[in-house]
């Protein structure tokens, strides 16, 4: 038994030898090459002065063998505003902008982030931000990666206040970028100049107390005449999903109650948080907010919300929320030649198409509401919502004359509709593939312009026909024209 156990034991030892001695060999260290993840790490359009997110890179040891790594550094050093940290360890100046003595065994990886903070390049277009990131090896190879970006110098605003009348454009052609609450005063007016765009940070937002006007313009060939208020993310978030088409990136626009005469007129507002929210008026005779030719679209909150307010709309396109698209508390509204589309693909909780009450808990907020030639559709088999009837004065004051609606309509309420359409929600040529010009939910693209021949299609009310439509274009007086706020006849 003695004897069987000191063979068991030499047995053991000769095994935990030769485990040793195989790990030893697999550490050794060769002449071998590391493998990149990409040979060009772009981190897209960026703005002037404004630090980048960070981007990342894989680097491999496939060689078969251990490579040490003398060091790692930029061919520029710190010139052109990258900032690079490998597996933990900073390019900084401490370390004279470089790592040194880094070993990479077989089958390992090195993780590399990436950001850049580019200077002014003194042109109003973008301009390309080149370096290289350099690998030195043991053996004597160097390697490298090239690391580039094109920056755009901006117009900055962080946290401003503008206290007087006062124009905001693309001076120069330079964007303008905003950073946490940009607020107009009381008793300023702030006009925002055609064919601006806006570029709004995580967070930030316009906060009104005065007076907005977005004077925007029809576009027309090779010119850009719109407002636009975006993010300032201008990379991707993956391969099918640029952070633009991606909602609650920015703030949005808050109206105040001593707020009053904002206008939007050619306006597309995407990408918010909640786009528009208008507080109680103080002032509820005084029309708080006029939209036109506006679009606002993918909202990961509401797209509009009102509280006792004045608020007209016209040839306005509200799609895509998380939130309601339209939500109404009290106030005094009209809807003409307007399309609410309640298509958000992130959430199958989704909102509704429009909300409106008349009172919340014990607490009255009257209300009128005059909808007239505009198209209501989502998902959903009901995508209206409202407070429930009530006699004598809580009856809701609202009219929808000549629309396309997708909602179930009790005897209770049908004194609220005239002359509406109502989708059947069984039959499948009301989907919105079959209803609209483009909705490519791969993609996240849409144009909610109705398809020939469908329901919305020269159904519109001469009686509350406007002269154009969203884009402008002209609805002539001798043909008929669609609900909603695309004209999908055009004149020859």
């Amino acid at each position: 038994m003695k004897c069987i156990r000191i063979i068991i034991s030499l047995i053991t030892v000769f095994c935990v030898s030769s485990s040793l001695v195989s790990c030893n060999d697999k550490d050794t260290f060769g002449s071998g090459f590391l493998t990149f993840e990409k040979a060009v790490l772009s981190l897209d359009t960026c703005f002037s002065t404004v630090p980048t997110p960070h981007k990342t890179l894989m680097v491999y040891n496939n060689s078969g063998d251990g490579i040490r790594i003398s060091r790692v550094y930029l061919e520029k050093m710190n010139q052109t505003g990258f900032r690079v940290n490998v597996n933990g360890s900073y390019l900084g100046s401490d370390a004279g902008f470089q790592v040194s003595d880094m070993e990479l065994r077989e089958g390992d990886s090195l993780r590399v982030f990436v950001e850049l903070t580019s200077r002014n390049n003194g042109d109003n277009i973008p301009k390309l931000v080149e370096d290289r990131l350099m690998f030195q090896l043991e053996n004597g190879s160097v390697q490298y990666v090239t690391l580039n970006a094109y920056s755009w110098d901006a117009i900055l605003m962080k946290n401003a206040t503008i206290t007087k009348d006062s124009t905001i454009s693309n001076v120069d052609g330079k964007p303008v970028v905003v950073y946490g609450a940009l607020t107009v005063d009381t008793n300023a007016v702030v006009t925002i100049a055609k064919g601006t765009t806006m570029y709004f940070h995580s967070g930030a937002g316009i906060d009104v107390k005065g007076s907005l006007k977005v004077e925007g313009g029809k576009n027309v060939e090779n010119e850009k005449n719109e407002v636009t208020l975006r993010c300032d993310r201008l990379d991707r978030m993956v391969s099918n999903l640029t952070y633009d088409n991606n909602p609650g990136q920015w703030g949005g626009v808050h109206f105040y109650d001593i707020s009053h005469d904002n206008s939007f007129d050619y306006v597309d507002l995407h990408g918010a948080t909640d786009a528009i929210v208008c507080d109680s008026a103080k002032n509820q005779d005084q029309t708080m907010l006029t939209l036109k030719h506006t679009t606002i679209h993918n909202t990961k909150g509401v797209g509009v919300e009102a509280t006792s307010c004045k608020i007209v709309m016209e040839n306005t396109q509200i799609s895509n929320t998380f939130g309601n698209c339209v939500k109404l508390l009290g106030g005094d509204v009209t809807m003409t030649h307007c399309t609410i589309a309640q298509y958000y693909p992130f959430d199958s909780a989704r909102g509704y198409a429009i909300s409106f009450f008349n009172k919340s808990g014990d607490n009255k907020y009257p209300l009128t509401l005059r909808v007239y030639n505009s198209l209501i559709k989502g998902y959903a088999d009901d995508v209206m919502l409202w407070s429930e009837n009530k006699d004598g004065e809580d009856k809701l004051n609202a009219t929808f004359n000549t629309c396309v609606l997708r909602t179930e309509v009790t005897p209770d309420y049908q004194y609220m509709f005239e002359n509406c359409l109502f989708e059947d929600v069984k039959n499948t040529d009301y989907s919105p593939e079959n209803s609209f010009v483009l909705f490519d939910t791969s993609n996240f693209f849409y144009n909610f312009t109705p398809k020939e021949n469908t329901l919305p299609v020269s159904k519109a009310n001469a009686e509350y026909t406007l002269s154009d439509d969203r884009n402008g274009d002209e609805r002539y007086a001798d043909q008929p024209h669609d609900i909603g706020c695309f004209e999908t006849v055009k004149k020859p």
